[in-house]
């Protein structure tokens, strides 16, 4: 089962709201900080159980997920910066948008992702522009 993925990252987030860290993010889901993480958590969750109910989405979701997980911990961040963008033009608004690059930056980890939202921010013309 496709979702089953999702639905992991969605029992991981809901396990780290009881854990403190000293950071607002950290390499693990559990190592994020106290920072309004209450406020993201639920926001992750509620963005996977929507996805869950919506297969295309959470096909589309894994998919991006994975391949940025994959690619950011490579080093490759031409590559991981598609994947942002193309999690960024789903249709959430605008703090479900923050908890999902939460998310990203969680499940990457910060040192591989900061190059990748680098790389984003300097080229967000281009990527404004794909992104219809």
């Amino acid at each position: 089962m496709r979702n089953a993925k999702l639905e992991r990252i969605r029992q991981d987030v809901a396990r780290s709201d009881g854990r403190r860290g000293k950071s607002l993010v950290g390499n693990e889901v559990h190592e994020a900080g106290l920072l309004d993480r209450a406020v993201l958590n639920q926001q992750i969750q509620e963005i996977l159980k929507d996805a869950a109910h919506a297969p295309d989405t959470a096909r589309q979701i894994e998919e991006h997920l994975e391949a940025l997980v994959s690619l950011a911990q490579q080093g490759k961040v031409k590559g991981s910066a598609k994947h942002v963008a193309a999690l960024l033009t789903l249709a959430l608004d605008d703090l479900r948008k923050a908890a999902l690059l939460s998310l990203m930056v969680r499940l990457t980890g910060k040192r591989h992702f900061d190059p990748v939202a680098a790389y984003v921010l300097e080229n967000r013309a281009s990527y404004a522009t794909h992104s219809g």
